[in-house]
């Protein structure tokens, strides 16, 4: 089909009385889009290498899907005992890459509506937007700089039962630039904004915006093995104030943390590698003093491929973070995980993944914290997933899990298990 000007005037003209009625103009859009998608050869090129469009749909079934506590009573909130419930999933987005000279463009769309049989009241819309522009500047300076939005149900692990729509934004710009063979200088800026859309007042105190900073050094071995410090910064601020245990007064959740990094990654041989960043962490906050901390932090990762089909990757931290971006306190989280992983055939894979991990709240004052939360906690999970792709684009997995919690607070801990059946399909996908 060959598109001139002349073919464009006499198109426009045809449907330029269209236009003028506001039923007809709801449906023009949609169908200039899918003009634009299949009706031109160029474009239609375009489709399945720049531009891949993908659609998936999950079952899950879970015995406790919505992370009731062993001390909760259910029926006031759910009106049934029976924590059972089975939920779909249905997702479409759309992936685009593109290369332009030396820059690389990446971006991900995609929205879901997951809907539960039992409890409908949770149904819910995912939507998701990001994208990343990898950028070279010569060549010794490169970076990458992007945004991502995402709306989503926050988990239920530390608000049990609960819909709380949560809206992450997020924007970074960073850089590296290796002005000698051997030393690399980088530095990061992300700026992160957290709020909650949830009609439970009490859930306002989530909603925060943080600000970090980093910035360090490395030294490139002639193998490519590096070792580095990095120093960073990071502010937080919540514009909702908490009402103190003593009524007198409302506090600030805000946070100033300043870390001091080392980092090494390092190939140990042909067929491993370690990551290890560690070094000091000092965290004062606005209003409490008890929930100052001042120590060391690590996070370590190892992936050893002993043959061409069996992969297995070890992780160990200790650290202090949020909960999932669930709650204004931190605490110091120390764990371990393992992921082992077999490739049956070509075509099938075999995967696991096992954690432990110890989450304590005793160090940061949480009677300002509106959430259930205790002061220790310990959380198991052991997954197995099994992948099938049958073709290049086309995914099967099956996978079942089991997710413990053990926590001092009243409403106690909770045990869930469960299976997942997923189905993607993506267009184009090399």
């Amino acid at each position: 089909m060959e598109v001139t000007l002349t073919n464009i005037n006499q198109y426009f003209t045809r449907i330029a009385p269209c236009l003028t009625r506001p039923n007809c103009l709801q449906s023009f859009f949609p169908g200039v889009l899918l003009l634009f998608f299949f009706n031109q050869p160029a474009f239609a090129a375009v489709i399945g290498k720049v531009v891949q469009p993908f659609a998936s749909y999950a079952f899950t079934a879970d015995d406790n899907i919505l992370r009731i506590r062993d001390k909760m009573d259910p029926v006031p909130l759910l009106n049934t005992n029976n924590l059972f419930d089975m939920s779909h999933r249905f997702t479409g987005g759309l992936l685009f890459e593109k290369e332009i000279s030396r820059q690389r463009l990446t971006a991900n769309l995609n929205w879901a509506h997951t809907s539960f049989e039992k409890f409908n009241q949770m149904d819910n819309n995912l939507k998701n937007l990001n994208g990343n522009w990898n950028w070279f500047l010569g060549n010794r300076l490169e970076g990458n700089m992007g945004a991502s939005y995402v709306q989503s149900l926050a988990p239920f692990l530390f608000q049990p039962g609960i819909k709380n729509i949560r809206t992450e934004q997020r924007a970074f710009i960073n850089a590296i630039w290796r002005f000698h063979p051997s030393w690399n200088l980088h530095g990061d800026y992300t700026r992160y904004d957290l709020s909650t859309d949830s009609p439970i007042e009490r859930l306002k105190f989530l909603n925060r915006i943080e600000d970090r900073f980093e910035g360090g050094i490395d030294y490139v071995t002639s193998d490519r093995n590096t070792v580095g410090i990095l120093f960073r910064d990071k502010i937080g601020d919540f514009p909702a104030r908490v009402l103190a245990p003593d009524g007198s007064s409302f506090t600030d959740n805000g946070y100033d943390q300043k870390e001091v990094m080392a980092r090494i990654n390092w190939v140990v041989s042909a067929k491993s590698r370690l990551l290890w960043t560690g070094g000091w962490v000092e965290r004062k906050n606005a209003s409490f003093s008890q929930r100052d901390f001042s120590g060391f932090n690590a996070r370590m990762t190892y992936a050893w491929e002993p043959t061409s089909k069996v992969g297995l990757t070890i992780n160990a931290w200790r650290e202090t973070a949020a909960m999932q971006q669930l709650t204004a306190s931190f605490s110091l989280n120390t764990g371990v995980s393992v992921e082992p992983s077999w490739n049956i055939t070509q075509k099938v894979t075999l995967e696991g993944n096992f954690s432990y991990e110890t989450r304590e709240f005793s160090r940061f004052a949480v009677l300002t914290d509106p959430l259930p939360l205790g002061r220790n906690n310990t959380i198991r999970n052991a997954a197995v997933k099994l992948t099938y792709t049958p073709y290049l684009g086309l995914q099967l997995s099956a996978s079942v899990y089991n997710n413990h919690l053990k926590s001092d607070v009243s409403l106690g801990g909770f045990s869930a298990n469960g299976a997942n059946i997923n189905l993607q399909y993506t267009y184009g996908k090399r």
